[in-house]
């Protein structure tokens, strides 16, 4: 097989799964062999709820058989750390490896500048109470070992593991849960509302210490979907904020006097900047967990080389006090250090990683139009490919901002007729040809074909690409032209608006482009804006923009997150004023919104309230079709065929990995028990 054929059909072929791992394999041998990956599902859109396991796990090794790293065994005969079975809890959360691995070795990989703090929490910072097992059909013990619910949903207690600790030896307990609901959920000067999965019947449960190593959570409506919220991302803050650790920077706790010299001399504008840069983001996001040495985490690794604005690199090292053990008794994590190098342009991330200078890595640089030459340096670099499987609904959604400050903007972006006359106008089929190798196809943000919350007309509405179409519907809301052809706005003024891009999505930057030729043919006079997410996002989060892409989540379960559904949480980006209003928040941006939205909050409330799958999925399938109905953003396709790479010698790399960030992806394949081989 030539190079050049070879190359061409790895590209043509990379949308089939395994066929594109077959060919992976046309490139002949590389100078490490890549060892036999690991088998994972490759999962189908599920047909039913994840289950909760109940404490499945086996029993830990007998603490005498306990092992750890070199260099943790050094420290512990230099009298710098405890023995292991002082450090280790009671009950270690034995997971087993496919391999058992060896110590030893650092895991490169690249990541962007700004608030890209999700290439940290998807490698390592995913530890809540249960968390997704590996192939997403689950739900399993991980920092609690089990749980009990009342027979009406209103009740959970979670029973923590005894002697849980934080990475500096300080013990995990109820006190950390109840100092993040009460202390940082709940108070005003962090949080203009609770997190709405924390939420039923439009009320905030509550969380109670039972003894020191027990929780209970309690609701005033039934909750039957707390489980899964629980094992969500979106829950990764609750037990984020070690409350010992994070006091000394909280008005409640720390002297008056001490606290506003740290602001004074940290230059923050009040306790709460502070706050959030030493301790985190209430949500659990932010540069806070990743930017201080020292910081306590109950990750796998742990902050050397803090993140900061103009870091270059950043590294982690091994957590001595991990409460994950393998099937021997060796406690995790294998690989000794972290290191992420700070990239501000994807080329010079690509070009490391086909030197063979990045060892893992699925994000930023994984583009179809760079599989090619990865696939070409393969040999070079000593890595392979494994397969990412697309949970995601779409592979651009555009968000029209529906409650623009400006009224005239507004009124435009809400008429239904105008929002339909852009979609008309999108020639998808070249988008996908040109930025997705046209390995996709035309779809609207939707669930998935398989998953039992597929809506054809959400899915397939307003797809076709027809000009006249386009023209005839807005001509309802915009008749009137200049002397140019480009469209007048109510006020006589000129329609412009801005397409804000992040600079770190390149085939979103790429895509904008044709978004903005497609929509001035027919007299819309839209340009792209590319910059940095964080201001992006600052600017999503105070309702400036006037539209904007991302990515579509919840192809798999709208249910865990129906952004693009409804306006449920700030990434509902088409109606951020209505969706801090329906979480709560009263002060602005926050807008009521009118009746007709209030209506999906309610609904929504009854999917949370039902406690079966089946009734969930029914209500759920309600709230899409309101949403069919409501057209709120427009998608441009399904997602393509996702890769990753590994290097050869890198073991326990599952051969598929789903990719989502509701999942959160790769984290639940257990990255600490990734390994090298000598």
């Amino acid at each position: 097989m030539s190079a050049k054929y070879s190359r061409r059909s790895f590209l043509r072929m990379s949308a089939m799964v395994a066929a594109g791992a077959a060919l992976a394999g046309c490139a002949g041998p590389t100078p490490t062999p890549a060892p036999e990956p690991t088998k994972a599902a490759q999962p189908a859109a599920p047909t039913k709820a994840p289950e909760a396991t109940q404490p499945a796990q086996p029993t830990a090794a007998p603490a005498a058989k306990y092992a750890e790293a070199p260099q943790l065994a050094e420290q512990v005969k230099a009298g710098k750390l405890p023995p292991i079975e002082q450090r280790l809890p009671q009950n270690p959360l034995v997971v087993e490896a496919t391999e058992v691995g060896t110590y030893g070795g650092t895991w490169r990989m690249g990541m962007r500048g700004g608030t890209d703090d999700p290439s940290f929490t998807r490698i390592l910072g995913y530890e809540p109470l249960f968390r997704w097992n590996a192939d997403w059909t689950g739900i399993v013990p991980n920092l609690a070992e089990k749980y009990e619910a009342n027979a009406n949903a209103t009740e959970y207690t979670f029973h923590l593991r005894k002697g849980l600790k934080w990475s500096d030896g300080h013990p995990f307990t109820a006190d950390d849960i109840v100092f993040w609901w009460e202390d940082v959920q709940n108070n005003p000067d962090l949080t203009a509302a609770p997190p709405s999965w924390m939420m039923s019947g439009g009320k905030p449960g509550k969380v109670t210490k039972v003894d020191d190593y027990t929780v209970k959570y309690t609701f005033e409506k039934p909750y039957g979907l707390f489980i899964q919220m629980v094992a969500s991302i979106d829950s990764r803050s609750m037990t984020q904020f070690p409350k010992h650790y994070g006091q000394q920077f909280h008005a409640k706790y720390a002297d008056k006097a001490k606290l506003d010299e740290l602001v004074k001399a940290g230059g923050f504008p009040s306790w709460k900047e502070l706050f959030i840069a030493k301790v985190g983001q209430p949500d659990g996001g932010g540069w806070g967990p990743w930017g201080n040495v020292g910081r306590p985490l109950l990750f796998a690794w742990m902050v050397e080389q803090p993140y900061s604005a103009n870091a270059t690199q950043v590294t982690l090292v091994r957590n001595p006090y991990y409460f994950k053990v393998d099937q021997k008794g060796q406690q995790y994590p294998y690989i000794d250090k972290l290191v992420y190098d700070v990239f501000q342009d994807i080329p010079a991330m690509l070009l490391k990683a086909t030197n063979g200078e990045i060892d893992f890595q699925m994000r930023h640089f994984n583009t179809l139009p760079n599989k090619a030459v990865l696939f070409d340096n393969q040999q070079k670099g000593g890595y392979h490919f494994f397969d990412l499987v697309q949970a995601n609904s779409n592979s651009i959604v555009i968000h029209l901002n529906l409650t623009h400050k400006d009224p005239t903007m507004r009124q435009i972006f809400q008429n239904k007729d105008f929002r339909i006359g852009l979609s008309h106008a999108l020639n998808r089929q070249e988008i996908i040809d040109t930025v997705y190798v046209g390995q996709a196809k035309p779809m609207q943000p939707a669930a998935l074909e398989g998953t039992p919350f597929y809506n054809k007309q959400l899915a397939t509405q307003y797809l076709e690409y027809d000009v006249k179409k386009a023209n005839e519907y807005l001509d309802k809301v915009l008749p009137k032209k200049d002397a140019n052809g480009m469209r007048l706005r109510p006020d006589g003024k000129p329609l412009t608006f801005a397409i804000e891009v992040a600079n770190a999505n390149q085939d979103q930057v790429d895509a904008v482009q044709f978004i903005v030729k497609y929509w001035k043919a027919v007299g819309v006079g839209a340009e792209a804006k590319v910059e940095d997410r964080s201001l992006m996002y600052e600017r999503k989060n105070n309702n400036d923009l006037d539209a904007m892409l991302w990515g579509g989540e919840a192809g798999y379960n709208p249910i865990l997150d129906p952004r693009n559904f409804f306006p449920w949480g700030n990434e509902s980006a088409y109606a951020v004023a209505w969706a801090l209003w329906n979480t709560g928040v009263t002060a602005p941006p926050a807008e009521e919104p009118p009746d007709w939205v209030k209506k999906f909050v309610t609904a929504f409330d009854k999917v949370k309230a039902s406690p079966t799958w089946d009734e969930q999925v029914k209500a759920m399938n309600e709230i899409l079709q309101m949403s069919a109905d409501a057209f709120f953003c427009m998608g441009i396709s399904t997602m393509p065929a996702g890769y990753g790479i590994a290097k050869n010698n890198m073991h326990n790399v599952p051969k598929s990995i789903i990719n989502s960030w509701a999942y959160p992806s790769p984290a639940p394949v257990n990255t600490f028990t990734f390994f090298y081989s000598k």
